[in-house]
């Protein structure tokens, strides 16, 4: 610093400073170096070979400035003397890091502000009073729809036993599928709902009975078989028939615990012509059907109660008579067996239990079943379905 105030002072007060020259070295155009030494005043240097002229400016009276580097001292790394573990006090082997204790209660405090913000007092007190007035809209909706539904049902009812005295069977089944639907809606279990219900069931499957016999069916596959193929025939059949109903009297085996729903799987053989037709189903309402017949409620005229008269017992390989309906699902040839296969809609099998509309339904008594056995069967399916009165 000291030198470079002596030089100033110098250069101002017009003495020649004393400095000292500096050589350079600097590249011509035509590629040669050239080398010159700066001086105080300017000067022109030319190239010995081109004869390129080069301007030099003078030299500087400011000195260069010096950086000073700082040193940096080096951090010292002091190594962890072991200590001997004390009898009063040892660390633990793993310490819990004291920050994500932190971490999960700020965490916690953030989302309970978060919820506190959004379930402000206000907000709660408009929910509490949407879901009131929610609540009690639909209590209201519910006491109406239940009183229309028992004012529905009785009519319905009503109608549809004048629509059986007719007889009309397409309006009572509309009138008690009215009244069905009520009952649901009701949610009753009484016996004026399940005859109701049962009625229903009935109509609907005396309406759309399938329109040809056992035999006749058969007889038109076996010929549609014959003249083209046996895809041909089954495609047949599921266009005119499948969904439509059949009732038919049959014999099955009685679950052994009927409280307890089953599905109890069922075949019969058929030999119709050459070739016989196996009708198979799995209704789950044949877990219904009971081994022995249940006895009548005793009354103050009759105090010890006797089994109801003409009613089908067990045969020899344990198998009770029934009498139901179900849908018609597919049939399909069986090329094993050489036979055609009829399989009923599981969903759709219900007890039969009313003797006119069975009648209707085209199975009158016979030689076999006369009314009175018939009758007797029907009432006591109606007794394991609870539409006996």
């Amino acid at each position: 610093m000291s030198s470079w105030l002596s030089r100033a002072k110098e250069s101002l007060s017009g003495r020649e400073a004393v400095v000292a020259l500096e050589p350079i070295e600097f590249a011509c155009p035509c590629s040669r170096k050239i080398e010159a030494t700066r001086r105080p005043e300017f000067q022109r240097v030319l190239c010995n070979v081109c004869g390129e002229p080069f301007f030099l400016l003078p030299l500087d009276v400011y000195p260069h400035p010096v950086m000073k580097v700082r040193k940096v001292k080096p951090s010292k790394t002091v190594e962890p003397t072991p200590s001997k573990p004390s009898s009063k006090s040892a660390a633990p082997a793993e310490a819990v890091p004291e920050r994500a204790a932190i971490d999960l209660q700020a965490k916690r405090q953030e989302v309970t502000t978060k919820v506190r913000t959004q379930f402000t007092p206000l907000r709660l007190i408009v929910l509490s009073l949407l879901a009131v007035i929610g609540l009690t809209g639909w209590w209201q909706w519910n006491r109406a729809a239940r009183s229309s539904a028992e004012v529905d049902f009785k009519t319905a009812t009503d109608a549809g036993m004048v629509a059986l005295q007719k007889p009309d069977f397409v309006e009572a089944a509309q009138h008690f599928g009215r009244a069905a639907a009520a009952a649901d809606l009701l949610k009753r279990t009484d016996v004026a709902a399940e005859q109701a219900r049962q009625r229903s069931r009935q109509l609907t499957a005396l309406n759309s009975l399938l329109k040809c016999s056992l035999f006749e069916l058969i007889d038109a596959a076996r010929a549609t078989r014959l003249r083209e193929n046996v895809l041909a025939a089954e495609s047949e059949f599921a266009n005119l028939h499948a969904g439509r109903w059949v009732v038919l009297q049959s014999e099955v085996i009685p679950p052994a615990d009927p409280a307890v729903p089953t599905t109890v799987s069922w075949e019969q053989r058929i030999q119709i012509f050459d070739e016989p037709l196996f009708l198979v189903a799995s209704l789950p309402v044949f877990s219904k059907v009971q081994a022995t017949s249940p006895l009548p409620a005793a009354t103050p005229d009759a105090p010890v109660a006797s089994a109801p008269p003409n009613v089908s017992a067990l045969n020899d390989l344990g198998q009770r008579e029934i009498t139901f309906a179900a849908q018609v699902e597919s049939l399909k040839w069986d090329a094993a067996k050489a036979a055609w296969v009829l399989t009923l809609k599981s969903s759709s099998g219900f007890l039969w239990t009313d003797y006119d509309l069975l009648l209707a339904a085209g199975l009158p008594p016979d030689e076999l079943h006369t009314e009175a056995q018939l009758r007797a069967m029907l009432t006591e399916q109606s007794r394991w379905i609870g539409a006996f009165e």
